[in-house]
């Protein structure tokens, strides 16, 4: 079946009900317009990414600003590349088996299965925050096992996009909330400044948290989404694309820097605690405020973790030779499957070893932003460049994202070594 009629037989439904109702068809054209960056920005703001950020913000302070602008001009530069294999048609998925053809399916089902290090991270999370939100509950292995259903009925529904629009919506209201706390704090901003200068140290936490940062922001299975979602879409003007990357990026790195300050000023070094990042806003709202961020970092999970696989949900059938699109059978299965994969593994290491969901949380993202980060980046580099006439200083610009991203990942991988065996 050609990848057109594929499309047409079955892409994920674009219910009209929202077009009945008051200002309703506006909310269809904006999220028709804005949907991919909002599906790219929760993946990104996940509860791992706000445990990172708040981690980083009470551990050291300011002095690592300086890599959200830098993620977010990595993030723009490389999903540019993958928004013109969207354009193309060309899944950055199929590229690498072709570039490949001894060992490109293995590596491409590998990088796969390292996504779903996400996954587990989130769901441990997810099942943590249901503990602790569910009266008479108290047992964080049945709360994975119940988010990880959640997971898999959100997908089989098959109306995730407006899902994700409602989960986004509610995520980004409550930890947009940190900027309105800055307006009643007391901020060193000669020490925010200072704290945007790039400056890399050798000691072994500050390392890990450099690449957990990137890893987490640098999103890198919304790049295998995006290079195949056009047969959804339908966009063939990139300049959509860019848009819409743009307004998704911006919006996750401004939040990201609301919680990092408000963090370094209000939390107190040591290790982060389940609870931790929503106590600046119990102190001054009150406790139902914290309620309400632990139901947000819950639902943060949950939707990071299900959207991170949609990029193994193309992946996988990709490498194996199955023309697929957002939605459709072999999609559905793949994701399913390594939902319940994902929840699985996250027991064992939580009864086993010395990881807790929150060490889960800040771990997996700077694995997948040590190895999967720059394997998927010099592919898109590859890829873009097979399909496309690409300009010389644009090239520069990609291999200077690309060589960033690796020297950070060469940099910071004993670091990362050294920190999970201590963990351990």
């Amino acid at each position: 079946m050609s990848k057109q009629s594929a499309s047409a037989s079955t892409s994920p439904s674009t219910s009209t009900v929202v077009d009945v109702v008051p200002g309703g068809e506006t909310i269809h054209k904006a999220l028709y317009r804005y949907g991919l960056g909002v599906l790219f920005a929760a993946n990104v703001f996940g509860a791992g990414s706000v445990y990172i950020l708040a981690d980083t913000g009470a551990n050291f302070a300011f002095s690592l600003l300086w890599v959200l602008p830098l993620a977010f001009l990595v993030d723009i530069a490389l999903h540019d590349m993958s928004a013109r294999l969207a354009v193309a048609d060309e899944p950055l998925a199929d590229y690498i088996v072709d570039a490949l053809p001894i060992g490109g399916t293995t590596v491409v089902v590998g990088i796969s299965l390292m996504s779903a290090l996400w996954a587990v991270s989130n769901y441990a999370v997810a099942g943590a925050a249901l503990a602790w939100l569910v009266p008479g509950l108290d047992n964080v292995l049945v709360g994975i096992v119940l988010a990880a259903g959640i997971g898999i009925a959100i997908v089989q529904m098959k109306v995730y996009d407006r899902i994700e629009a409602a989960i986004a919506a509610m995520v980004f209201a409550v930890f947009s909330s940190y900027g309105l706390l800055l307006v009643g704090l007391d901020i060193p901003w000669q020490s925010v400044a200072a704290g945007l200068q790039p400056l890399l140290q050798s000691e072994i936490g500050y390392l890990t948290a450099v690449i957990a940062l990137l890893g987490t922001t640098v999103y890198w299975p919304n790049f295998f989404i995006q290079s195949s979602i056009q047969p959804t879409k339908e966009w063939t003007d990139i300049w959509k694309y860019r848009r819409d990357n743009a307004a998704g990026i911006a919006t996750t790195l401004i939040i990201g820097s609301f919680v990092m300050i408000v963090s370094a000023i209000t939390l107190t070094e040591g290790k982060m605690t389940l609870t931790g990042p929503g106590e600046p806003l119990a102190a001054i709202l009150g406790r139902y405020a914290l309620i309400v961020f632990m139901l947000a970092a819950f639902l943060a999970s949950i939707s990071s973790a299900t959207g991170t696989l949609f990029g193994a949900g193309f992946m996988i059938p990709q490498s194996l030779g199955q023309d697929t699109v957002f939605g459709d059978q072999a999609f559905r299965r793949t994701v399913v499957a390594l939902i319940a994969l994902s929840a699985i593994t996250a027991v064992p290491i939580l009864a086993l070893t010395g990881f807790g969901p929150i060490e889960m949380a800040i771990i997996m993202p700077a694995i997948n932003g040590a190895i999967g980060l720059p394997v998927t980046v010099f592919a898109l580099i590859g890829a873009v460049n097979r399909y496309y006439d690409v300009k010389w200083y644009e090239n520069i610009a990609f291999l200077a994202a690309g060589f960033i991203l690796l020297a950070g990942s060469l940099l910071t991988i004993q670091s990362l070594y050294e920190t999970i065996m201590n963990i351990l």
